[in-house]
């Protein structure tokens, strides 16, 4: 109940969180659960019996341990769900590497330190457990997976890794003599290379400096323009890397889908702008109808009266199988994106060819997204995707006729009743992906703006119907993640500023109020898997205090502070340090403010106590020279006193990241100055002095000598007339 992540593994054994458990009727946690399951297991063999040599080692056993993490995932949850999951992973290091939040893999300097950020006031990473932040843990583990991914292609054969995994497992097991060795359980860099040589016969050291002795991200910027003469593509690839790192150096993968079929193609990348020429296996057919191959075999009918009738190309994949440790963009006109998203059967390209359809907003646009919405054989993450997409054309159309109705419709024809579809129908969770897209249904169509930037009064009616509406008696599972939905649907409604346009949207809005305060009620006396209900209804309120829009009576953070309590579900007491950490930042209040110092304190969760942390420094009170009344010496004296009682290395380095982020590494402005001495160089007649009022250096004046001249005299002529007792 009390542990500080999911899991804990030790030998042979491995100690789970409850907030694992679920009940048959529960969908959305069951995924979570089988992940980490499959996590735990795969650490009692990479991070129980085989470990590092050094904490410098720590991403490889890690990195092995995801591998093998993969297998389970590919095996159990099938291959779209695996590279989507590796694909989320990819972004996750790329924003991190923006933040300047990664240091490298493993420092060959002696010091074991790093600096993230350059100036007189850089943070520094230092390689040790006691020292490394929780999310900068996270975040180095996530990119141990992505560079192991790449090792085990660079041997040519995933079997080649599994035996490698194998031989460090059996050396683990058995020494040279037969017994039982622990020293071979222990893995370093070196060890791990010179196993991959004797396996493959190949040698890693230059891919070992460029990825994991270094840090950065590179960002790819694909262009081409097809030559009709040559029948060739003008490729330009640009190539710029994050914190001034080494940029990379080689073969760069492009599947070119052609009339005639999928063809690869190997481009070499170069350190400066590169610029080459890929030749198309097609000649272009105007007028001939035939089906058009993919790379999976399967032959399609596209729609080519759009695009160029030159061309023999329909679109580009760069980096198909994700091994380089970059974030690819590729400039295509918008039916080459089109034409991706319904055909394509690579789900990563899929998902990307939605996340940029919105920049070309036109009726052929939404006309895809919606058409990609409702097909049912494509992956249920693309779906999504597209919806999002989808409400963001919406939004940016600026035409009248393209409004809310677009996406009403749509929801009425997955989920409308049969005799009525202006009525949604009983809930009915059998078919998982409609499930899934229910929910992100309601997130989105509360995104939706109208042309002049506002939220229409016809979207919180058509959100407060479905959580009036909402019938699960019949369903055999349960209905809290689709009510969590709604009312963050309903929260994404809320407008920051009200005039005459808005009046009628805040007059819809506050009508829902009372039915989630019965929900928020309710969810006390009959509680919902963890209480999430809960968590989105205090979501709600807090949309409403934060732009002015509640009753006075509840105008303070004194529902958030209630449900800090032990008591209350793990998801609600996060959300309600999340939401009182706002208030704070927004209201300045030095009573919440204690309130959550006080949780950090004594609570006996360790994981609340981090997250508290965590939460305080992600939305940071105030920053370094800035002035605050919150900013004063009994804050920097807690924070100092926190820092060195606790035992918790985990809350120790968040809380160090919490100084940092407020004060960085000088002394805080509010701090007097206690040490006031001056300093005195008698030698060469000079002082320093560190006392208000008192100049910082200056030299001693002619008087100031004859004076120290006549003491000496003076002392000296004493010392001769004093007379010394004899001893007893």
């Amino acid at each position: 109940e009390e542990l500080s992540s999911d899991y804990q593994s030790y030998a042979s054994l491995t100690t789970a969180s409850i907030n694992l458990l679920h009940s048959a009727r529960i969908i959305d946690q069951t995924l979570h659960t089988r992940r980490a399951l499959g996590m735990a297991i795969a650490s009692q063999y990479f991070g129980v019996f085989i470990v590092p040599e050094s904490y410098n080692d720590t991403w490889l056993v890690v990195g092995i341990k995801n591998i093998l993490f993969l297998l389970f995932m590919r095996k159990i949850m099938g291959n779209n769900e695996c590279r989507f999951w590796v694909y989320q992973q990819l972004l996750k290091v790329y924003k991190a590497e923006c933040e300047n939040l990664l240091p490298p893999l493993h420092l060959k300097d002696k010091s074991q330190s790093y600096p993230l950020t350059s100036g007189n006031n850089a943070q520094i990473f230092h390689m040790d457990p006691m020292l490394t932040p929780p999310h900068i843990l996270e975040l180095m583990e996530l990119k141990s997976m992505l560079v192991m991914r790449i090792v085990e292609n660079r041997l040519g054969n995933k079997e080649l890794m599994q035996n490698a995994i194998k031989k460090l497992l059996s050396l683990a097991w058995i020494n040279p003599s037969g017994e039982s060795s622990s020293i071979n359980a222990l893995l370093s860099t070196q060890d791990f290379l010179k196993t991959i040589q004797v396996v493959s016969g190949k040698d890693l050291s230059d891919f070992m400096s460029r990825y994991v002795y270094q840090p950065g991200f590179t960002t790819l910027n694909f262009s081409f323009a097809f030559n009709r003469k040559r029948n060739v593509a003008d490729v330009t690839i640009k190539q710029k890397t994050l914190h001034d790192c080494e940029k990379y150096v080689g073969q760069l993968t492009v599947l070119v889908q052609e009339l005639d079929g999928s063809f690869s193609n190997l481009l070499q990348v170069e350190k400066t702008d590169v610029l080459q020429e890929l030749n198309c296996q097609s000649k272009s057919r105007r007028n001939k109808k035939k089906k058009i191959p993919l790379f999976t075999g399967e032959e399609v009918d596209i729609d080519l009266s759009h695009s160029d009738q030159d061309s023999p190309v329909i679109w580009l994949r760069v980096d198909p199988e994700m091994l380089w440790l970059s974030r690819t963009s590729v400039e295509m006109p918008d039916y080459m994106w089109q034409a991706m998203l319904l055909h394509e059967r690579d789900v990563v390209y899929q998902h990307m060819a939605a996340e940029v359809l919105p920049n070309f907003t036109s009726q052929g646009t939404i006309s895809t997204l919606s058409t990609v919405l409702l097909d049912e054989k494509c992956y249920y993450q693309v779906r999504i995707q597209a919806l999002h997409s989808l409400a963001k054309c919406i939004t940016v159309s600026g035409d009248p006729t393209v409004n809310e109705e677009v996406l009403i419709n749509l929801y009425r024809k997955l989920y409308g009743s049969v005799d009525n579809e202006k009525f949604t129908r009983m809930n009915d969770f059998s078919n998982f992906p409609l499930y899934f897209i229910q929910q992100e249904f309601m997130r989105a169509i509360g995104r939706i703006k109208d042309y002049a930037g506002y939220t229409t009064h016809r979207i919180v009616q058509f959100l407060y119907q479905q959580l009036y509406y909402n019938d699960n008696q019949r369903n055999e599972y349960d209905d809290s993640q689709l009510i969590v939905a709604i009312i963050d649907g309903l929260t994404e409604t809320v407008p920051h500023k009200v005039d005459h346009k808005m009046e009628e949207v805040l007059k819809h809005v506050k009508q829902a109020l009372p039915k989630i305060v019965c929900y928020l009620n309710i969810d006390k006396k009959m509680p919902s898997y963890q209480q999430i209900v809960s968590a989105a209804c205090l979501r709600f309120i807090s949309k409403l205090i934060q732009y002015g829009h509640i009753m006075d009576n509840l105008k303070d953070s004194s529902i958030f502070s209630a449900h800090l309590k032990r008591g209350q579900s793990l998801r609600v007491r996060c959300t309600a340090i999340q939401l009182l950490a706002l208030f704070i930042k927004n209201e300045s209040s030095e009573r919440d403010l204690n309130t959550i110092l006080s949780l950090i304190e004594f609570d006996q969760s360790p994981f609340i106590r981090c997250y508290a942390v965590q939460q305080l420094y992600l939305l940071p009170l105030f920053t370094k020279h800035q002035d605050c009344f919150l900013n004063n010496l009994h804050l920097v004296e807690r924070l100092w006193r926190l820092l060195n009682e606790h035992h918790d290395f985990n809350l120790r380095c968040c809380l160090a990241q919490l100084y940092y982020t407020l004060y960085g590494r000088t002394t805080p402005t509010c701090v007097p100055t206690n040490n006031c001495a001056v300093v005195i160089d008698l030698k060469g007649q000079t002082a320093r002095s560190n006392v208000p009022g008192i100049p910082s250096s200056f030299r001693f004046s002619s008087k100031f000598d004859d004076d120290r001249k006549y003491s000496s005299d003076d002392s000296s002529s004493s010392r001769k007339k004093k007379k010394h007792k004899p001893m007893k």
